[in-house]
């Protein structure tokens, strides 16, 4: 048999060339091979390495409990406040304290797993989230609640990115691993709120935040199963924990926001914030039009559920289909799906069978881009930067979904809501052409195995 030619990347290598036979041995520590043989496209994928499942349901664990906080807290903390007798206004302030220091600490925060170790930091974090909802009860002051929210939703946050870092180092972004952490996350979503929300009609106050802190305190033994040498495989050792390291540092995200040199981390940054300001228009002004034009809120209810269960069996789905499709081409087409489906909300007249169409099919794409997002990011950095590359995704996430429903706000105040859709998905359609155009010229990206 003739030789032939390949073309392979190693870690920390690229452009390596060696000339073997078909039935060769790859070269160790190889990521992607890829050759030509007759003028034809030969690909090889490494074999999968299986990760325990007990390391797994860990990590599921400790994704499910913390991910659902943010709509468990939507539920207990709103209806907490409510009981103050405050301003609407003073509710969103509230509301919304929940995500302000995630928005700023996210790139430190995944710094700090980087240097202190994933695991550490997510058992810290995660004593922090089971603690703070038992101190909500005695806050009757507008600005403790303010301080509350921000803490507790930082220590929910932190161990979320903790879970998606460990998808990467440990579960080596494997598309099927991080699909069915995913899917563990939207079970969690909705089943936590009507339990919380049950717990609040039975047990009033201290019963609703006592299954909060219960819920977070399942998490915390998800992320105390998790082996150290496992959550810490392939890392720089650690070094003892000093004040220092608890502070933010210039640097840290200068370092952050270079990873984005990288282009399938670029791709990651453009697809997140396409798809976050979509998924901001669905909580907002999605709800808003569907009420003007006479649907009940339970029929709305009923959408959004359809959504939910759709987006759950996208992410089952998705390593099958990231075997199929190119893992950057998959995202790629899910996203500017999921704007069409957004985008044409108005082109469907109201008809109640179309919409639930449209957004079960809108959910389906949800579900697939999101363990694509984790995926394609863990497999893209090394090990010792995984906490940083989440912490740049959670930034770019919270800085989009923030700035979205605003935009979109000042574009219906101009045209009305009904045409404010329609020019908001062209927007973001332009984009994902654009983003289309970036994967088609880019090398490195939608072309050897991901």
């Amino acid at each position: 048999m003739p030789a032939a030619s390949w073309t392979v990347r190693v870690r920390g290598f690229q452009g390596m060339s060696f000339t073997g036979r078909a039935a060769g041995v790859w070269p160790a520590g190889a990521v992607h091979a890829s050759g030509r043989k007759g003028g034809l496209q030969i690909m090889a994928e490494p074999a999968r390495e299986h990760v325990p499942v007990g390391a797994q349901a860990a990590i599921y664990g400790a994704g499910l409990f913390s991910f659902s906080q943010v709509m468990i807290s939507g539920v207990v903390v709103a209806l907490f406040v409510v009981e103050l007798q405050v301003s609407a206004f003073t509710i969103g302030i509230v509301l919304g304290a929940r995500h302000f220091l995630t928005l700023i600490l996210s790139i430190h925060g995944g710094v700090m797993m980087d240097r202190l170790g994933t695991r550490r930091v997510m058992i810290a974090c995660a004593v922090a989230s089971t603690l703070t909802p038992l101190l909500f009860p005695f806050a009757q002051w507008v600005a403790v609640l303010v301080a509350l929210q921000m803490m507790a939703g930082l220590a929910d946050a932190m161990v979320w990115m903790g879970a998606q870092a460990l998808s990467g180092s440990v579960m080596k972004g494997n598309p099927t691993y991080v699909g069915r952490m995913t899917f563990a996350c939207r079970i969690g979503s909705f089943v936590g709120p009507m339990a919380a929300g049950a717990a609040w009609d039975l047990a009033g106050l201290w019963g609703a935040f006592g299954f909060m802190a219960a819920w977070s305190a399942l998490g915390l033994v998800s992320v105390l199963r998790i082996a150290a040498d496992e959550s810490e495989a392939g890392a720089r050792p650690r070094a003892p924990v000093r004040l220092a390291d608890l502070v933010p540092r210039f640097g840290d995200y200068v370092s952050a926001f270079s990873l984005a040199a990288i282009p399938a981390v670029a791709l990651v940054l453009y697809v997140t914030m396409i798809r976050v300001g979509g998924t901001g228009i669905q909580n907002s002004f999605y709800v808003v039009y569907l009420d003007q034009i006479g649907i009940s809120g339970s029929a709305i209810g009923l959408l959004l559920g359809v959504s939910g269960a759709c987006a759950s069996v996208g992410s089952l789905a998705v390593g099958r289909l990231a075997r199929m499709i190119h893992s950057h081409w998959l995202i790629v087409f899910v996203v500017i799906l999921s704007v069409v489906t957004i985008g044409i909300t108005p082109w469907l007249f109201g008809l109640y069978f179309l919409l639930m169409f449209v957004i079960g099919l809108r959910g389906l794409c949800l579900g697939i881009s999101q363990p694509l997002e984790i995926s394609v990011l863990g497999r893209a950095i090394g090990a010792d930067s995984q906490g940083k590359g989440v912490g740049l995704r959670t930034t770019a996430n919270r800085v989009t979904g923030t700035l979205v429903p605003v935009v979109m706000g000042g574009v219906a105040e101009l045209v009305g809501i009904e045409n404010s859709f329609l020019v908001m998905g062209a927007v973001m359609m332009a984009l994902m052409m654009a983003i289309a155009l970036f994967v088609h010229r880019q090398p490195n990206l939608g072309r050897d195995l991901s």
